[in-house]
């Protein structure tokens, strides 16, 4: 633990700077319990002491790695050097002890342990400063340990949602040994935990819930899911914002809380386990972002697994098949002619697909986008009756609007521009693609919450269509309260 003897000096410069000669640790531990005895503060034997105070502990820590790193390392902080009498240890310990609040139970951040040893190091009026070694060890190392883990915790979730699922695309901000050793070199304790506290409006709504909701036990499970979704998310919903919902599979233009508009939707279709990496479904992911561009009467740019799993075998069968759909190929940036190629030749994968605009598009008329590497957005479809069916998760991924003329007229907020769209959308005849950048730009949420607030704050429960909730519920089982 040569980091100790950094903050030896540390400490001794904080609480004796102006004296001429700064004192040992020893000195700061006699002034702080009132016992001239912790002089005789032995650091090397007080170093033995904490790594066999370690090899017990090992199995409890959250994060052992991390642990026996800092504790090797002459950088970063040794927790209670700066923290032991200023009462922040205290402090720590009431935010572990309101854990319950997020669903997340108080012996995860070794809340009783940490406590108890508090208390004894503090009743204890040796006179042999060797028999307070033991305590400051485990002192240390399980109250720095519980910090990173709760500030992990309520800060960026307990479970990592990537780990989860194969289409959970929200970038994830992780704890990791770099932001431990950066946040404990400069920690005040009461600062960082009232700072990670939640301000997601929902988050703190759900909370209100969960203390006060008279929830059963199903009820409750899943109000412990939605905190932890949240956490994932991070940041507190905007002022407005268009909120998608997969199992809901209605689209929400969200404005100060409430609904403005509401419109069914079509998410993608699933067969196999949502959680799969290997590309065999469509399910919608979970996603973020900002909507900041329409294509009027769109292009389709065909995704090459629809080209491998369905369009090939099409046109195999009808060598007429793309023509009938408004659909060209090119093949090294050049349309090709289809009555020249041998469709059952494995070149065929390399070329590219497109369907021009028109009313047969499977864009529809409109299509909204927001940047992400996915080739994922929302829009139109020609394909209306599938507005009407109570599971409308029928799409390759994508999400289709059943009301894109209100969409785009809300996006373009201009009147004049919004019933040129309006016209154009809703046409029959064929028109050029074109482009429309939106002075609103609006963020979008793809979300997945099987429990939910409507606008009166009541729980609304929807069918879980791509069975991720068990998957959740067992990962968290560990982290809950009882």
């Amino acid at each position: 633990m040569l980091r100790f003897l950094v903050f030896i000096s540390f400490v001794s410069v904080v609480f004796f700077s102006c004296k001429d000669n700064p004192p040992t640790y020893g000195d700061v531990l006699a002034k702080g319990f009132e016992n001239k005895s912790y002089k005789d503060f032995d650091t090397a034997a007080y170093v033995k002491v904490f790594h066999e105070v370690y090899g017990k502990e090992k199995s409890q820590l959250v994060n052992p790695s991390w642990m026996k790193e800092l504790s090797d390392s002459t950088e970063g902080m040794t927790l209670i050097a700066e923290h032991l009498f200023d009462g922040s240890i205290d402090t720590m310990l009431t935010y572990f002890e309101r854990s319950d609040a997020h669903g997340i139970r108080a012996s995860y951040f070794h809340t009783a342990a940490i406590k108890e040893t508090l208390s004894s190091l503090r009743k204890l009026k040796s006179k042999d400063v060797a028999e307070v070694y033991p305590l400051l060890a485990k002192l240390d190392l399980l109250s720095t340990d519980g910090l990173v883990a709760y500030i992990s915790s309520i800060k960026y979730g307990v479970v990592n949602p990537k780990r989860l699922y194969g289409r959970y695309f929200v970038p994830q901000k992780r704890m990791s040994y770099g932001k431990v050793v950066q946040m404990l070199d400069s920690v005040k304790i009461g600062t960082v935990l009232t700072d990670i506290q939640p301000k997601n409006q929902y988050y703190t709504r759900f909370q209100d819930l969960l203390e006060n909701g008279n929830l059963n036990s199903a009820q409750r499970s899943q109000v412990l899911m939605v905190l932890e979704k949240l956490r994932w998310m991070g940041d507190a919903f905007p002022e407005k914002y268009v909120f998608v919902n997969i199992p809901e599979q209605r689209l929400h233009i969200m404005e100060e809380g409430k609904t403005s508009q509401l419109m069914n939707v079509c998410v993608g279709e699933t067969d196999n386990p949502a959680y799969t990496r290997k590309g065999e479904n469509h399910e919608t992911p979970v996603m973020q972002g900002v909507l900041d561009a329409m294509q009027v009467n769109p292009v389709w740019n065909i995704p090459s697994s629809i080209v491998k799993k369905e369009l090939l075998s099409s046109v195999r069968n009808n060598p007429n098949y793309l023509a009938s759909r408004n659909m060209v190929a090119y093949y090294k940036g050049k349309q090709v002619d289809p009555a020249t190629v041998n469709w059952n030749s494995d070149s065929v994968e390399n070329f590219r697909f497109k369907q021009n605009p028109g009313s047969d598009n499977s864009l529809g008329n409109v299509k909204f986008l927001f940047e992400n590497p996915y080739s994922i957005y929302l829009h139109d479809t020609p394909a209306k009756q599938m507005f009407g069916q109570s599971n409308r998760a029928v799409s390759h991924g994508c999400v289709r609007v059943e009301k894109p003329v209100d969409l785009a007229s809300y996006l373009v907020n201009n009147e004049k521009q919004a019933e040129k769209i309006a016209k154009e959308i809703t046409t029959d005849s064929i028109s050029k693609s074109r482009w429309v950048t939106l002075k609103r730009q609006m963020p979008v949420y793809i979300t997945y919450y099987t429990t939910w607030l409507d606008d009166e704050g009541k729980i609304v429960t929807y069918p879980d269509i791509y069975g991720y909730d068990p998957r959740l519920k067992e990962a968290l089982k560990k982290y809950w309260t009882n």
